[in-house]
């Protein structure tokens, strides 16, 4: 009798903690019943009694009671379970469209653009789609009137926001590290021009959650939601006693952690000791036989048998829990809903593919290793009901995975990268941006445009469009502007993605010069 009321215990509580952990269900998007299986063996043993000795007691009727309570639970549950799954699912018309791309880094608009064919062509293609989408990586800023609190870097001109919504951009993600470049005026001078323009955007807002919250476009194959975060400020925070709170950036932040192999523990160990004071602001840090913080950094040591060094992030869980409970609202009020983050996070510590013929260096801002945590976040995402996983932030290409018939792309690359022309006005001649010396880096110019398409709620298909930059463009005005990519850089880019989506389980095939995933 005791076993089977503290396994009845056991079960609400479990339900309790999971709807507390992501907002109604677990991290995998379901309630395990595991330990209704094991409270039914409690019930069979507690009826089994009740036939031996053939009298019905009051502890019999209170455990045949606790059990019949059970059993309701587990259907109204069950019932949970198919209503949920209903109200997640994939519910675009045959045929939609969604395409993606990376960075936008748009200075100025770009009609002097469009006699080019190759440019054409890309327009033609994101303007094509159901609904396009892509990270909006900047402001967009009136140098005539501007008197916020930032001079800024990325700062495109007003009728960037018309150019991005004419090429034909229906919503985009806001939270990025430039998000900040001219302050919170800047912000929301970039939310106004957006708002004039029609066009939608995803984690950004005044308060903690309007940032967090799923934002949407109609089109006409099906209503698309969004919601977008990055671990960057300012971020949005919620009240707090008699703090308001504050608007900003929607957060997913993350620790990281110095992995260090066992043979190397002893040198930090040694450093550490000799500044005992140096983890910042006179504060020791932890420092035992794990874990070590030591010049603003976190070190832990690594499994035994681990001979390279590596990082390791760890969500923070609130944050986790609340944009987990934004995509599941969002797919409730949507056909589709895509996740996207901006993250400028690697596992691999050093090097990166730069271009063709170019050693690797360094310099980590092109390396391809995809941070431990991201897998994690988009699975969790898609459990809860995202149907599309979109990632920036690296400057260069990841691998694509499906998961669960979903699309994630771990590193979109840098779509439209003006960076050469960017930004307010009367601070001297524009500058090539080539990269550190010895580290060139023409792989930041290499993008793709990918457009997955759908049929009965599930993905039919993904084409994968190679997109050139023109890294040796000598005009600034015309560098960084996306064309279709000519046959050769077209199938450096394709095999390369191929390379680096075959860890992930995903296949694919080279049809011309566009790339093709079919699941």
């Amino acid at each position: 009798m005791v076993a089977s009321f503290g396994s009845f215990i056991g079960l609400i509580t479990f339900q309790a903690v999971a709807k507390k952990a992501v907002g109604s269900v677990g991290l995998n998007g379901v309630v395990d019943f595991s330990l209704f299986s094991w409270t039914n063996m409690k019930s069979d043993a507690c009826m089994n009694r009740i036939k031996i000795t053939k009298k019905i007691n009051r502890s019999d009727e209170i455990c045949h009671s606790l059990m019949l309570s059970i059993l309701a639970l587990f259907i109204s549950n069950t019932q949970a379970q198919t209503l949920d799954s209903q109200q997640l699912a994939t519910s675009v018309d045959d045929g939609f469209t969604i395409a993606v791309v990376g960075d936008i880094i748009i200075a100025n608009p770009l009609d002097h653009m469009m006699s080019d064919p190759g440019f054409r062509a890309v327009v033609e293609l994101t303007q094509g789609a159901d609904a396009t989408t892509g990270n909006f990586e900047g402001n967009i800023i009136d140098g005539r009137k501007f008197k916020g609190s930032a001079g800024g870097g990325f700062g495109g001109e007003p009728l960037v926001a018309e150019w991005v919504k004419q090429m034909g951009f229906d919503i985009v993600s806001r939270p990025n590290n430039h998000a900040n470049d001219f302050g919170p005026g800047g912000l929301v001078e970039t939310s106004s021009h957006l708002d004039r323009a029609g066009l939608q955007y995803a984690g950004y807002g005044d308060s903690y959650w309007a940032a967090r919250a799923a934002r949407f476009y109609s089109s006409p194959g099906g209503r698309v939601g969004m919601v977008a975060v990055s671990d960057h400020n300012p971020r949005a925070q919620p009240a707090r006693g008699e703090w308001p709170g504050t608007g900003g950036i929607a957060s997913l932040r993350v620790n990281r952690f110095f992995m260090l192999p066992e043979q190397d523990w002893d040198s930090l160990q040694t450093l550490r000791d000799s500044f005992p004071n140096g983890t910042g602001f006179y504060a020791r840090g932890v420092n035992n036989d794990t874990d070590i913080a030591f010049v603003g950094n976190q070190f832990r040591k690594a499994a035994r048998g681990v001979s390279e060094p590596y990082y390791h992030y760890e969500m923070n869980q609130q944050d986790l829990t609340d944009t987990l409970a934004a995509v599941r609202e969002g797919k409730i009020k949507s056909d589709f809903i895509t996740v996207a983050i901006h993250a400028h996070h690697f596992l691999e510590t050093t090097g990166g593919y730069r271009g063709e013929g170019i050693p690797e260096a360094e310099h980590i801002d092109t390396n391809s290793s995809i941070a431990d945590y991201l897998p994690e976040f988009a699975h969790a995402a898609i459990d809860n009901g995202a149907d599309l996983f979109q990632g920036t932030g690296v400057h260069a290409l990841r691998g694509i995975e499906i998961y669960n018939n979903r699309p994630v792309f771990y590193g979109l690359g840098e779509f439209i990268r003006q960076m050469d022309v960017i930004g307010l006005a009367g601070r001297g001649d524009p500058q090539r941006s080539v990269g550190p010396p010895d580290a060139e880096f023409p792989v930041k110019f290499e993008s793709i445009i990918a457009i997955n398409e759908y049929e009965g709620g599930k993905l039919k298909e993904v084409r994968i469009h190679p997109v050139d930059g023109r890294y040796d463009e000598t005009k600034l005005a015309r560098r960084g502007i996306p064309r279709i990519a000519p046959p050769e850089i077209a199938q450096r880019i394709l095999l390369r993605l191929q390379e680096l989506s075959a860890p992930l389980g995903t296949d694919i095939q080279i049809v011309g010069n566009i790339g093709v995933i079919r699941p």
